[in-house]
């Protein structure tokens, strides 16, 4: 199945590996490198995943991100990739939104 990062995935992508980055160089590009895998995994695994408001959810393997999406023909859509610790309801709001 193909994966295909949506705008709103993409900038929480760019957003997180900013932010790793600054506590450490270096951090961001393995943060980048790990959440490749973990959606190069889901292209076997998408849609066995816990569904919340509509979206499938999978949690990075490596770090607290976890990645939203739906599946539609064939096709694993990522709209969001959230960090894990997010309030529930600033989660909520952000999912809703899309």
């Amino acid at each position: 199945m193909r994966v295909r990062l949506l705008k709103p995935a993409l900038h929480d992508l760019q957003h997180s590996y900013c932010f790793h980055e600054r506590q450490d160089p270096g951090l961001g590009s393995y943060f980048r490198q790990c959440l490749e895998e973990d959606l190069v995994e889901l292209r076997v695994t998408a849609s066995i995943h816990r569904r919340i408001h509509d979206f499938h959810r999978v949690k990075s393997k490596v770090f607290q991100s976890i990645i939203h999406y739906c599946v539609a023909e064939n096709e694993s859509l990522v709209f969001a990739i959230l960090d894990g610790r997010i309030n529930p309801v600033k989660r909520d709001r952000i999912l809703r939104s899309i």
